[in-house]
């Protein structure tokens, strides 16, 4: 036998031998392979399973934060949208969720909020029996089919904090759902390393997807009634897996072609060396995978080097990736704080100003067009103006120096200065302003916040208007009631006097032109009583218009013919008020008007109409837009008013009138008549074309039924045992005397505590007691209400200063009458005789 035949023997023998022990090998390592791959599918399940559960827990625990809270308790009682909004609505703003529903108690969905991305959801209902559910198993957490997408529910009862075992009924019922739609979808995958698909009908297994090792991983999703509602497929490819396989083919063909060991080991040298690490360096470079290279990255070699190589470039292409999403979320949150600063320049109220470092204007936002009263933004920034430019020339040195202390570092809040517009109008203004920074906290610009403090300032002025009016109307009250005092004891005394000089006619007449004038003084009382709103008034439904034209000959007689009188009424409407004091109004009107129109000749227009509420809005606060008014206006053609007094002619006693023609109280009383019915007075005028007041009184539907006047009667004198009681000495002495001259007998006190005690030691000595309400130590209705705790009298109260105050408080305790000063005797003498011929009647 040849050598070369026995080497071809020896090489057939060794072939097979190899063959046979490397089929062996071949067999071994697949069924390691398969075990890796069975163990390596279980590892991937489990790790599939654990996140799936990670996010059911992720979420199940955010439904019990929000489920347990005591604020979602009483968002149940309120429904309030708003908070729902601001808390629960950044569940799918802040949080990956998709949908977010509140049920109550009955299963009605009372707050719903969805991703506006998938169709349809603001649709979708839980159903009621999952609900129902929730009584026995408090929380729960499903699958579901909803639109042809996949839904993670977790639904728990609403209850509150403490009852973290959920133990009590609930108040109602929170969802939370996650879609699991492309983004989801994509996010897990991409957190997996997998290529995940999902299938809504069972995937059938292909033979290609064995065909390189993929790894293939069923995922079943299964639905409340414990029912698969579709699949998640889980891809991966394994390249140990296909480097096993390729290995196991060489190893066959190189048993099989022993022969050509030379070449074929050769061949596996090559493909080793060369190939393989190419073609780990091609894979890596198109996958963008750095892991692909590892196998080569140990070896001593080129490929080694250039292994290194790519693994830095990932890196570095890493660090760039994440570099420009960091730069991509600064742009992002650059570009909402630039929308937020431009909204709110927007929509502030105030007006807000930017600048240089010299006050250039830079920006100014629709506020600041309005306060200086331009047209556009351009009409400042296109001409370089100056924030100097709105302080007038007094103030323009104070607003430079605040800019350089500005620049400085140093802020300004709330400092009030005069600004004036582009029309020359000066307006009072609230400033703030502070330096603005750049990035190397240098100063770059200047920031002015201004508020317009116009109305603020109109209404301090009607306030200061309206504390004055009550102050004086307080005094004037008072010094009624004192005058009231001495006009009583002066009138009281002339009418004892004319009594007793029957015989001297001449000094009787005198005595009578001293009385008139007692009256006269007692009318100017009820003008200053009118005025502080403190006099008797007959309010009633009356219709303007007749006491205009009962009132116009009055006002014809008192002013010259050469100014003419004008009468304009179109409304025949009731109002609530008194006649005499609407005459009073008329008339003081007039004599203003008048005054104006000297000595020149001109008109006085009288005009009445009816109007709408709402044709006053911005007239008064107090207009009630739903009610009519009656607008009555006196115009005149005289000299005006100037505007740098107008506020002040309601003031008392303030006139522009020469010395002895006129009070300063006309106006005043006409503001005070007119405040009484609900109504307001508002004035116009022009210097040099005349004055025009108008007022607006509320239009009553009443008609009023008049009544006859009742008939005087004269009541007998009874005889009859009278105390008198009244701080002032004289004024009871002279109703005692008064009364002792038709036959009473009379015991008059100036102390009312002296009068209790002797009330008090002989009770039974009186038939009635008379006295005034104010009195030191003891007023009127406390000494009667005292003396009625010993014995019930009859009693007459007497006040210069009645208000609703001293009339409760009279009626409380049952006074038989309340009479008001000035009070002549006779007066007196008539009411006692009424009341006790009433006692005797009864």
């Amino acid at each position: 036998m040849r050598i070369s035949q026995r080497l071809l023997i020896l090489f057939v023998v060794i072939a097979i031998g190899f063959g046979g022990f490397f089929y062996l090998f071949f067999h071994i390592k697949r069924e390691e392979t398969r075990l890796y791959l069975e163990s390596d599918l279980s590892q991937r399940r489990s790790t599939i399973d654990t996140i799936f559960q990670l996010k059911e827990g992720n979420q199940m625990s955010l439904l019990d934060d929000y489920s347990l809270w005591d604020d979602m308790v009483r968002f149940m009682k309120t429904r309030d949208a708003r908070w729902a909004d601001n808390n629960l609505g950044t569940l799918t703003k802040s949080f990956p969720y998709s949908l977010v529903q509140v049920y109550d108690t009955k299963n009605n969905l009372i707050y719903n909020r969805s991703d506006e991305s998938i169709t349809d959801l603001e649709y979708f209902t839980i159903e009621a029996e999952v609900l129902d559910s929730l009584s026995t198993r408090k929380k729960l957490f499903y699958n579901t089919e909803y639109a042809n997408t996949i839904f993670a529910i977790a639904v728990a009862g609403v209850q509150a904090s403490a009852d973290t075992l959920r133990a009590s009924a609930p108040k109602g019922y929170l969802l939370i759902a996650q879609a699991w739609d492309y983004r989801y979808l994509g996010e897990l995958a991409k957190s997996l390393n997998y290529d995940i698909r999902i299938s809504l009908t069972e995937p059938v297994s292909a033979a290609s997807d064995n065909s390189q090792y993929n790894t293939k991983i069923l995922h079943p999703v299964k639905n409340w009634y414990d029912k698969t509602i579709a699949w998640l497929v889980f891809y991966s490819r394994n390249p140990f897996l296909n480097e096993l396989r390729t290995l196991g083919n060489l190893i066959i063909f190189g048993t099989m072609s022993f022969v050509l060991l030379f070449l074929v080991i050769q061949f596996i040298l090559i493909q080793q060396w060369i190939t393989t690490p190419l073609k780990f360096i091609s894979q890596s470079l198109n996958e963008n995978n750095p892991e692909l290279i590892r196998p080569i990255d140990h070896r001593n070699n080129e490929f080694t080097d250039i292994a290194s190589l790519i693994q830095r470039f990932f890196a570095q292409k890493q660090e760039l990736v994440l570099e420009i999403e960091d730069r991509k979320r600064t742009e992002a949150l650059l570009t909402e704080i630039e929308e937020q600063t431009r909204k709110i320049l927007l929509t502030s109220p105030e007006s807000i100003i930017v600048t240089d470092l010299n006050g250039v204007i830079l920006t100014a936002n629709d506020e600041t067009l309005r306060l200086v009263a331009v047209d556009s933004e351009s009409d400042l920034t296109g001409r370089n103006a100056s924030i100097l430019e709105l302080a007038p020339p007094e103030n323009s040195v104070s607003l430079q120096n605040l800019i350089n202390d500005l620049r400085t570092g140093s802020y300004i809040k709330n400092l009030e200065i005069t600004l004036v517009d582009a029309a020359g109008q000066h307006f009072p203004a609230l400033v703030s302003a502070s330096v603005i920074a750049d990035t190397e906290r240098k100063a770059s610009k200047l920031v002015f916040i201004t508020r317009d403090l116009s109305d603020q300032k109109a209404l301090e002025m009607k306030l200061r208007q309206s504390q004055k009016m009550e102050s004086i109307g307080t005094l004037a009250g008072g010094i009624a009631h004192d005058f009231n005092n001495i006009i009583t004891i002066i009138a009281g005394y002339i009418a004892l006097s004319a009594g007793k000089i029957d015989n001297h006619p001449d000094a009787r007449d005198d005595l009578d032109e001293a009385l008139k004038a007692c009256l006269r003084a007692k009318s100017l009382i009820g003008k200053i009583l009118t005025f502080s709103r403190q006099g008797e008034v007959n309010v009633k439904p009356i219709v303007l218009a007749d006491i205009i034209e009962d009132s116009i000959p009055m006002i014809r007689a008192s002013i010259p013919s050469k100014i003419d009188i004008v009468a304009n009424i179109s409304s025949f409407s009731y109002t609530i008020a008194d006649p005499t004091e609407m005459q009073q109004v008329l008339m003081n009107l007039s004599s203003n008007s008048y005054h104006a129109i000297r000595p020149d000749m001109g008109t006085l227009t009288i005009s009445l109409e009816e109007i709408h509420g709402f044709e006053l809005i911005g007239l008064s606060p107090d207009v009630n837009f739903n009610s009519d008014y009656l607008h009555l206006s006196f115009a005149d053609t005289g000299r005006g008013i100037p505007p740098d007094i107008i506020t002040r002619i309601f003031d008392p006693y303030f006139s522009t009138k020469g010395l002895g023609e006129g009070t300063g109280l006309g106006l005043s009383i006409v503001h005070g008549i007119i405040t009484c019915y609900s109504g307001f007075v508002h004035v116009e005028s022009k210097v040099g074309a005349g004055c025009t007041v108008h007022i607006y009184l509320p239009v009553s539907d009443h008609v009023e039924t008049e009544v006859a006047a009742p008939i005087a009667k004269d009541y007998p004198f009874i005889p009859a045992n009278l105390m008198m009681v009244d701080d002032e000495p004289s004024l009871a002495e002279l109703f005692a005397e008064a009364l002792r001259n038709v036959g009473y007998s009379v015991q008059s006190f100036s102390d009312s505590g002296e009068a209790l005690r002797v009330f008090s030691a002989n009770p039974d000595t009186f038939d009635a007691v008379i006295a005034d309400i104010t009195m030191p130590v003891l007023d009127g209705i406390q000494l009667a209400s005292k003396i009625r705790i010993i014995r019930y009298v009859p009693v007459i109260l007497y006040t210069g200063f009645c208000d609703k105050n001293i009339q409760t408080r009279a009626t409380d305790i049952k006074v038989n009458k309340l009479l008001n000063k000035p009070i002549l005797p006779e007066e007196l003498v008539r009411e006692v005789k009424e009341l006790i011929f009433s006692l005797q009647a009864e």
